[in-house]
Formats: C-alpha cells, structure tokens, sequence
C-alpha cells in the first residue's frame, strides 16, 4: 500500500448499505498482494455480521504522514475462529488528504464545555465560531476557568448526512473580553485518530463552502 501500515492502526470501516456511524477496527496484519487482516467490530457489543464478498470503504489517519486516508475494498472472508478476524482485498490504490494545520473554517456550531472547579465536574455552553483539527474558538458569556486549564468541548458535526459526536480535551490557550462575554482560544489534546478524520472532514467541507 505505500504506507507502511503497522499492526495496531486504527480503521474506520463503513458497510455499504449500513446508515449507521462508521465502526471501529484494528488491523491486525497483512500479507503483501493477498489480504488485510483487522478485527471484527463490535456493534453495541455485539459482534458486526460481516458477510463475505461484501463492499466496505475504510477510513484511517496515518500519523507517519500526518494524512487521512481512505480505499475502497472487499470482504475475502470473515471469520470467528481462533478469534474473530476479516481478511480485507489488498486496496489498489489509497486516497490521502494532507492535513494541513493552517487550515481554519469559520463556523456556528453550538457546543457544550466541560470543566472542573474545585473538585466539581461543570457543563456550560457555548458557541465554537472557528475551528481546525487542532484547536477551536469560543465564545460564550461567561467562563469559571481560566487560561492554561483543561476543558472538553463536546459537540456535533454533520458530514454527508451523518452526524458525529465529538468530545475532545482542549488546554485554554487565551482568554479576552468582547462585547458581549468572553472568547477563548483552545487548543486539542490527545484527539483520536477517528475524530481527526472526520474534523477534517467537517473543516475542509466549511472551507470549500466559503
């Protein structure tokens, strides 16, 4: 594939024909020119019906490369024995975005910031009105926490008539007064490779629309 997958990377595998979220896979190995092997995933805990000859377009961000990554392939078999596993078709080819950390969208996303103060889990909202994959700008107006806190945004982005959930834990990087409240710089922490993805997504999508 060109990119030096190593066991442990983490796909996004989307069915055809399924309307739910992407679900969670590890790939486990594979064998030059004959397949990919990942996990199974699970559904609400319970095992994917995976069937074989069935289409799947996986999804992934490779960190080597700072890209997100996406192929189209096919299910050559699933199994549940010594422990449940799908062999993939090797993709002919891989398509990669460069994540670029330039890239900035205005948007109006409602959002929910959650903190701590003096022991206490709080949840206030507040407005994201710029975002990229690697920090946000808030407004809202009033805040408890203060400049080199840690807070988590919780928000929804709608991609292609799906929407994610995102909960990611941001450092407060800047505080100022506006007019109407406060407005906040963040910068993410530790993002999940499956929320990187569909945060590009989102942002490129806000550019493009621009």
């Amino acid at each position: 594939m060109g990119l030096k997958l190593v066991p442990g990377q983490v796909f996004q595998l989307e069915f055809e024909g399924y309307t739910s979220d992407r679900d969670r896979s590890i790939l486990i190995g594979y064998r030059r020119n004959a397949s990919l092997i990942v996990t199974t995933p699970l559904i609400n805990g319970v095992l994917a019906n995976v069937k074989n000859g069935e289409s799947v377009n996986v999804r992934f961000f490779a960190n080597r490369l700072s890209c997100a990554c996406a192929f189209k392939t096919r299910v050559i078999y699933a199994s549940k024995s010594p422990y449940p596993h799908i062999h993939f078709e090797v993709p002919e080819a891989v398509m990669t975005g460069e994540v670029r950390e330039s890239v900035r969208a205005s948007v109006e996303v409602v959002t929910n910031v959650e903190y701590r103060v003096a022991g206490n889990t709080k949840v206030t909202s507040a407005k994201i009105i710029d975002l990229s994959i690697h920090g946000a700008g808030v407004v809202g107006k009033t805040f408890e926490f203060k400049a080199g806190d840690t807070v988590s945004l919780i928000f929804t982005i709608d991609i292609a008539d799906l929407s994610y959930q995102i909960k990611v834990k941001s450092r407060v990087r800047s505080m100022q007064k506006i007019e109407k409240g406060l407005s906040v710089g963040l910068q993410f922490e530790d993002v999940p490779d499956s929320e990187k993805i569909a945060l590009q997504a989102f942002v490129l999508s806000k550019v493009n629309d621009a």
